[in-house]
């Protein structure tokens, strides 16, 4: 058996465990054959496909719904996307995202989520047909090397709740149990060590839940709790916000009860998952400056390069600066960059590509006040508050640069080097946004979660944001929203080995 931190011996306060329950304090005993803790995406795929494939299955939240979030769900190849005549290279996409993350990834979890991510997503896409929600592709990527983007996002017209309705839906169609208000707080292992069920709480009490078939960990993530930030995503710290919801469920509980039996953590520094979107949802590529007036990077990049740039300027806020014909040249400028926030993320296949979406995210900055214009880089630099001289000095410079057709500072390509000479200006205020911290417990390829020996701690399994080990030191667009596509993915296939184990 582990040897468990103490107060002594423990260097964070969430790696002891509390004391279990007397059996005095029980309330109600509750009996499975296996159990998933959290009704997000990972979970409720795992309860649903438990179901169906014969499992008596108890789904626990321990907030009063279910749960859902962002837009795009991404995997490399589907049934919509063979019908669309769409077809990913799976060995590049492969390459890519592994230079990416920096050779700092499990690729035997990567290839997992390359060929079966298919299988998930067919399955899913009946379900979501079934509750009103038609899946769509989304075209917008980034298209060129070092930062490739590839086809894969799928959009269902509605955003991340809906597709977690669809599959709650789907799940009570099928008869999975499933209890609210059920808060899960440590781990039951019996004396080989296997993992037999949870003692949960709820309005009444201590819940002892027997589920000697396995529990699935499908908490989310650990940006709600500021210690495990600090232990393993410090960066997360420095974003401006966090635009995780439901607000305060995603305080890493699956991971302090995977740690608390044992199990090893994927990364010693977790991945972070961060977007340009605090305060204008829109930053293109044309001259971006801090709040001192000074350009700091090469506007080329791609979602994540952004966020962490932005991150680390002066009070984690920068500039994008735009000249009065700004939008003459987006279009053009998508032949070698691109994504979103440069991009239109709303574009779906076989949708005629315009520059109205990208003037109505512009507009409303102005409108609510997170954009500035002015006539002169003087006035511009008076409202953002930065030194007017300096600003004019950089813009000057960059002019300089574009009419030269070289970038000698930071190296746009040609290009991309527009001078910024007509007004009226605008200036998008920048700021980075805490969307996911996606790393967490290891896993193997069946998601049964492991302990520092890299052996499997039976009848324990982990999916979506609760495990690590498919980033580097940054969440990657390789595919755009291939962290839900990885948890509709692992969920799937959790129960895949869950219900075969007899």
């Amino acid at each position: 058996m582990y040897e468990r931190a103490t107060k002594e011996t423990a260097k964070w306060s969430f790696q002891v465990p509390p004391e279990p329950p007397k059996p005095e304090e029980i309330k109600k005993v509750w009996d499975c054959e296996a159990l998933v803790v959290g009704a997000g995406l990972g979970g409720l795929s795992a309860a649903c496909r438990l179901k169906e494939l014969g499992v008596d299955v108890l789904l626990i939240e321990k907030s009063g719904s279910f749960s859902g979030r962002g837009g795009h769900f991404g995997v490399p190849k589907s049934s919509l996307m063979e019908k669309c005549g769409i077809h990913n290279d799976l060995a590049e996409i492969a390459r890519q995202w592994i230079v990416i993350s920096g050779n700092n990834i499990d690729e035997k979890l990567l290839w997992l989520y390359l060929n079966r991510s298919c299988e998930a997503m067919d399955w899913f896409l009946p379900k979501a047909e079934e509750s009103g929600i038609h899946p769509c592709l989304v075209n917008c990527y980034y298209p060129s090397a070092p930062y490739k983007e590839f086809w894969g996002p799928h959009f269902f017209k509605a955003r991340g709740h809906y597709v977690s309705k669809a599959l709650y839906e789907s799940c009570e169609k099928v008869g999975v149990r499933a209890v609210f208000n059920t808060a899960a707080h440590q781990l039951i292992q019996d004396e080989q060590g296997r993992i037999v069920g949870v003692y949960a709480q709820d309005e009444e009490g201590w819940i002892r839940i027997n589920a000697p078939r396995g529990v699935v960990l499908a908490t989310g993530d650990i940006g709600g709790d500021k210690e495990m930030l600090r232990a393993y995503a410090p960066d997360a710290l420095r974003t401006q916000a966090s635009q995780y919801t439901p607000v305060g469920c995603n305080t890493g509980d699956g991971h302090k009860m995977g740690l608390w039996v044992g199990a090893a953590m994927a990364e010693e520094v977790f991945p972070i998952m961060m977007h340009p979107q605090h305060y204008s949802w829109i930053s293109l590529f044309y001259l971006y400056v801090n709040q001192d007036g000074e350009r700091f990077m090469n506007e080329d990049t791609y979602v994540q390069g952004k966020a962490t740039a932005f991150m680390r300027q002066p009070g984690g806020v920068a500039y994008s600066i735009l000249a009065g014909d700004w939008a003459d040249h987006v279009e053009d400028s998508l032949k070698y960059g691109g994504g979103i926030f440069w991009g239109n993320p709303g574009l779906l296949y076989g949708q005629e590509w315009s520059i109205d979406s990208s003037k109505k995210l512009v507009q409303s900055a102005l409108d609510s006040g997170v954009a500035f214009q002015a006539d002169t880089l003087e006035a511009l630099a008076e409202k953002c508050g930065m030194p007017a001289e300096t600003f004019a000095a950089t813009v000057a410079r960059y002019n300089e640069n574009c009419r030269a057709g070289v970038d000698r500072d930071f190296g746009k390509r040609k290009e991309l080097l527009y001078p910024l000479e007509k007004g009226p200006f605008i200036a998008l205020k920048q700021g980075t946004a805490l969307l996911s911290v996606v790393g967490g417990l290891s896993i193997d390829t069946h998601m049964e979660v492991l302990d520092k020996n890299r052996r499997p701690i039976p009848g324990l399994y982990a999916v979506g944001d609760t495990t690590g080990g498919m980033y580097g030191h940054e969440y990657v667009t390789t595919i755009l929203g291939n962290s839900h596509g990885r948890a509709l993915t692992w969920g799937y296939l959790a129960a895949e080995h869950i219900a075969a184990q007899k």
